[in-house]
C-alpha cells in the first residue's frame, strides 16, 4: 500500500510546487523566490563538493528540522550528539535558506543543505550522496517519500521534541489513512506533551515507540547577552521604561502600535523595541510605523533622541532585550498563526503577555497563566491593560517574572531524556557508515 501512496505523491509533486511558487509570488515575501536557481540543485538532492568533502570517510547523521526556530530548538540536543564518543558528521537539511545558514553557524554541524524536496528522485539522488546511516527528524517533519526510502535504505529513524498541534490534528486525521504506513516505519519519538503522543499514536505511530520526554526548546533557554543593554545605552534609553513586542506578524502590529500609543499618554518615556517575526518584512514594518506618526530607529542605525521605537531587524538579538525589559509580548497569537516561543522572555525572568491564539505553546501559555507569569490579551484596549500594572510598579514585574522563570527551569532536560530514548538510532555502526542498502 505505501508504494501506491508514493506513486500517487509522486505523480502531484510537480503540482504541489507550483502551488508553493504562486503562494510564495503573491505574499510579501515573494523575494525569497529569487534565491531558487540557486538552490535548485539541493533541492533536487545534490550535494556540493564541499558538503561531500566534509562528509567522506564518517559515518554520517542526517538530521532534518524545519527551519531557524526548529534548529535552535534542537541546537542543545546536536551539541550533545557531537560530544559523543565516536560522533557522527551531523548533516543537517532545512526548508529554508534562513534555517540552512542558522545550521551552518553551528559548530557542531559538520555541513547543511537544503532538503531535497519530497519526491522519489530527488531523496534517492540525496541518499546516494549523502550515505547516512540514520535519520532524525525534528517536530513536524513528516514527509512520506524521505520516511519511507530511508527506511527501505537501512536507516534508522527518530523524531525528536515530536508535536502535532492541536489546531493541524483534525487535519492530519483526514489524511492518516495514508500517512500510518510511514509512520510505522519510526523506530524512536521522543514526544513533547502526553497530548502530542496520543495524537502521533492516533495518527499511526507505534505507541511502544513513543516516550514523553518534554521540549528541547526549554534547555537552550538562557538569559541573553548584554548587546541589548549596549544597544539601548547607545540610543539613550538607559533610565527609560522598554516593553518588548517579539516575532510580530501582520494584522497584529498595528494593534501592539496603538496599545503603545495608549501607554505612552500615561508613561511618556516608555519605548518599545518591535521584532518582527520574519527579518524581511522590515520594511513594511516600518512603512506602518510612518503612518503613524512614530519615529523609531534600526539596529546600530543613528540615534534619534525623538525615537520611541527600536525596529529589529536582524536574527539573533531578542534574548538580549528582553533582560532589559519590563514586559513582552510575544507576537503570532493575536492573529490566527499559533504564537511563538512565549517562554524566551521567561526565562528572562519578566512576564509575559500573548494573545488568544496559542496553539503550538497552548501548554507553556497556560502554565504562564495558571503561575502568575503570563496574561492573556485579546486587543489594543487588553494588551495596555495588562502592561500598566508592571510600568507603575517594577515590584510587581519583578515577581511575576520570578514566577515566570521558576516555571521554566522546572520544565528543563528534555535533551537527556531524549538522548537515552534515541540512544539506539544515534549510535553509529561499528563496521560500516552509510546506508546499508539503496533502493
Amino acid at each position: 500500500m505505501s508504494i501506491a501512496i508514493l506513486v500517487l505523491l509522486n505523480l502531484l509533486t510537480p503540482l504541489a510546487v507550483l502551488g508553493v511558487v504562486v503562494k510564495f509570488m503573491l505574499s510579501p515575501r515573494r523575494g525569497l523566490l529569487r534565491g531558487l536557481p540557486q538552490e535548485l540543485n539541493e533541492r533536487l538532492g545534490g550535494l556540493d563538493a564541499r558538503t561531500r568533502a566534509r562528509l567522506a570517510g564518517r559515518p554520517v547523521l542526517w538530521v532534518h528540522a524545519a527551519s531557524a526556530g526548529e534548529v535552535a530548538a534542537a541546537t542543545e540536543f546536536l551539541r550533545r550528539v557531537h560530544a559523543m564518543p565516536d560522533a557522527p558528521a551531523v548533516l543537517l537539511t532545512t526548508m529554508t535558506q534562513t534555517g540552512r545558514e542558522a545550521a551552518r553557524r553551528l559548530p557542531q554541524v559538520a555541513a547543511a543543505s537544503l532538503v531535497p524536496l519530497d519526491c522519489w528522485l530527488a531523496v534517492w539522488r540525496f541518499l546516494r550522496q549523502a550515505r547516512p546511516y540514520a535519520l532524525v527528524l525534528v517536530e513536524t517533519e513528516l514527509w512520506p517519500n524521505i520516511i519511507e526510502l530511508s527506511a527501505r535504505a537501512g536507516l534508522r529513524l527518530g523524531l525528536v521534541n515530536g508535536r502535532v498541534s492541536e489546531r493541524s490534528f483534525p487535519r492530519y486525521r483526514l489524511i492518516a489513512p495514508l500517512l500510518r504506513p510511514f509512520l510505522r516505519r519510526i523506530d524512536r519519538v521522543a514526544a513533547r506533551t502526553k497530548a502530542d503522543a496520543q495524537r502521533l499514536a492516533a495518527l499511526g505511530v507505534h505507541e511502544e515507540r513513543i516516550q514523553v520526554v518534554g521540549n528541547m526548546k526549554y534547555d537552550r533557554l538562557a538569559s541573553g547577552d548584554g548587546r541589548g543593554r549596549e544597544e539601548l545605552e547607545r540610543l539613550g534609553w538607559r533610565d527609560a521604561p522598554v516593553f518588548v513586542a517579539a516575532s510580530t506578524h501582520p494584522g497584529e502590529e498595528e494593534i501592539v502600535l496603538a496599545a503603545f500609543q495608549d501607554l505612552r499618554g500615561r508613561f511618556p518615556s516608555l519605548k518599545l523595541v518591535l521584532a518582527p517575526r520574519h527579518v524581511e518584512r522590515s520594511g513594511d514594518t516600518a512603512a506602518t510605523l510612518r503612518a503613524l506618526g512614530l519615529s523609531f530607529c534600526r539596529l546600530g542605525g543613528q540615534a534619534d533622541s525623538d525615537a520611541c521605537v527600536l525596529l529589529v531587524d536582524a536574527m539573533g538579538w531578542l534574548p538580549s532585550f528582553f533582560t532589559c525589559a519590563a514586559a513582552a509580548f510575544v507576537g503570532g497569537t493575536l492573529v490566527p498563526v499559533g504564537g511563538h516561543n512565549v517562554l524566551e522572555p521567561a526565562m528572562a525572568g519578566i512576564p509575559v503577555l500573548f494573545g488568544p491564539h496559542v496553539a503550538h505553546t497552548r501548554e507553556a501559555a497556560e502554565a504562564l497563566t495558571a503561575c502568575g507569569g503570563g496574561f492573556k490579551v485579546v486587543d489594543a484596549a487588553s494588551l495596555a491593560r495588562a502592561l500598566q500594572p508592571f510600568l507603575e510598579s517594577p515590584e510587581a514585574a519583578r515577581e511575576s517574572g520570578r514566577k515566570a522563570n521558576a516555571l521554566v527551569r522546572s520544565w528543563q532536560g528534555a535533551t537527556d531524556r531524549t538522548l537515552s530514548h534515541l540512544a539506539a538510532v544515534l549510535a553509529p555502526p561499528q563496521s560500516q557508515h552509510g546506508a546499508r542498502r539503496m533502493i
